[in-house]
């Protein structure tokens, strides 16, 4: 760490002044510029990585394999610094009695502890705003630490460090956050990375990280929130839903992959819609090829049979992909059916995509569909705040999608929904699918709710809104041929 420099004469105190850049402090010899004899200065060399790492290691050694019984925060983060720090991280991580790692996937995974350092340190951040004490700064001050000595003595009391380690000594707390904060610089150098890219998966009510080999962020924010609205489990590092087993979570797990289903109408009609697509879909771990599928708080369960078929089940229930014809006015609707009953269900989600056959009268440039319809409509919706005001907000209805479920029973397939939600969804799949009638139906009920709708039927000379999608508006609002 350096030489002891005399300064004055040998009777005065020694300060450590320098450090060494050579990593080793070697015996000096110091001349003194007021008389002619010298100051031989030893340096001891306890100092020294191995000399330290083998004071550490003796330590843990000696627990014999027993984790740690001191709960105290700051000594088992001091332990956790020096552990890293020497390389012995792997070895002896089980041993400390530190309540957030013992809640990791894997104890001694770096990866997994950078992510919960990070969210510990955030949190600290967002609870402690009153004072000026920021993570930058903090690590500032361990760098310069880190590369020479400082000692309370002759120490400028006007500098940004000695107001900085002012406020760290007025609070006990910053004992904790200073440790996370040299410990995550370490993890940081273990790493070679900033900041670790993972996954957030919610088991028995838990969290758990997942270090993944190819992140994705769509795949990221689908997990973190199908597995909130979801109930899973996990036994023996098998995550679950229901019985079924869906990831591998113990060490060495494979990566965590989405996939696209593609699913035909067993019907013997067509519509323009040859078949649909569904995304964002989990292969389960069975013997046999089965993907699970999450829509609007339902499950999907679709198992391949070997010769390719699919049999698919709705929250249990055995069901398939149809092609139904509603009415003369409506005609042929996709949806999925009920394989005992003639019950359809209508699912709506931006994770189902249909290929409508465009050729012909189904042309995009024929229904006037230069740019998607869903976002030229606004609609204006009265509400109370918790002020007791009333409010109005005007949102795009592309804003206001979701997933919705809506069941239409058989023999009058009238359409009966729950909720104004579930209609803005069905105008977006009635445009999704190009069914005009649909779309009139639907917009005729869209309109008794207590909701205003305003149409963009141009922007400055671009005209949005054209062909029958124009005509059909105009027919729903009763306006003649004016302007809607």
């Amino acid at each position: 760490y350096g030489p002891f420099l005399c300064r004055g004469s040998f009777r005065t105190e020694f300060d450590l002044a320098v450090a060494s850049a050579s990593g080793s402090a070697s015996a000096t010899v110091s001349h003194s510029s007021r008389n002619s004899h010298n100051n031989l200065v030893l340096t001891d060399r306890v100092y020294e990585y191995s000399y330290l790492k083998g004071i550490v290691e003796r330590i843990f050694r000696g627990a014999n394999g027993i984790r740690f019984k001191s709960d105290n925060a700051v000594l088992n983060l001091i332990l956790l610094s020096l552990l890293l720090d020497f390389g012995l991280f792997d070895q002896y991580a089980k041993l400390l009695n530190i309540p957030f790692m013992k809640d990791l996937q894997h104890e001694a995974d770096t990866r997994e502890l950078q992510v919960e350092v990070a969210n510990l340190i955030y949190n600290f951040d967002r609870k402690h705003t009153e004072d000026s004490v920021t993570r930058s700064k903090v690590e500032e001050l361990i760098y310069e630490v880190s590369y020479k000595f400082f000692v309370n003595k002759n120490f400028p009391i006007n500098s940004s460090q000695f107001r900085l380690i002012q406020m760290l000594n007025g609070d006990s707390d910053y004992q904790e956050y200073v440790l996370l904060c040299k410990i995550y610089m370490s993890l940081c150098q273990i790493n070679k990375s900033i900041e670790v890219d993972y996954y957030k998966i919610r088991c028995n009510g838990q969290y758990h990280i997942i270090i993944p080999k190819n992140f994705s962020k769509m795949t990221s924010e689908y997990l973190e929130q199908v597995t909130v609205h979801h109930s899973f489990s996990e036994t023996n590092g098998i995550m679950m839903y229901d019985d079924i087993n869906v990831f591998d979570l113990r060490p060495g797990q494979p990566e965590i992959n989405l996939y696209r289903v593609r699913l035909e109408s067993n019907s013997d009609v067509q519509s323009m819609v040859k078949y649909l697509e569904i995304t964002n879909v989990f292969r389960t771990l069975s013997l046999q090829e089965q993907y699970l599928i999450f829509i609007a708080d339902n499950s999907i369960l679709i198992d391949v049979t070997e010769r390719g078929k699919m049999e698919i089940r709705i929250n249990k229930v055995s069901a398939e992909v149809a092609t139904i014809f509603f009415n003369e006015a409506l005609s042929f609707i996709p949806c999925f059916k009920y394989s005992e009953g003639e019950d359809i269900i209508i699912f709506t989600s931006r994770n189902i995509h249909y290929l409508v056959d465009k050729g012909g009268q189904f042309c995009t440039d024929y229904y006037g569909m230069k740019h998607e319809l869903i976002e030229c409509i606004k609609s204006e919706e009265v509400f109370v705040d918790l002020n007791d005001d009333v409010q109005f907000r005007k949102e795009k209805l592309s804003d206001l999608l979701t997933e919705s479920k809506v069941v239409v029973y058989f023999p009058d397939y009238l359409l009966l929904v729950s909720s104004r939600q579930q209609l803005i969804n069905l105008l977006d799949y009635a445009l999704y699918i190009r069914n005009i009638g649909f779309f009139i139906l639907v917009l005729f009920f869209l309109r008794r709710t207590s909701i205003h709708l305003e149409y963009i039927e141009r922007k400055e000379k671009v005209v949005l809104i054209s062909g029958p999608w124009r005509e059909a508006i105009v027919y729903v609002l009763n306006i003649g041929q004016k302007n809607p």
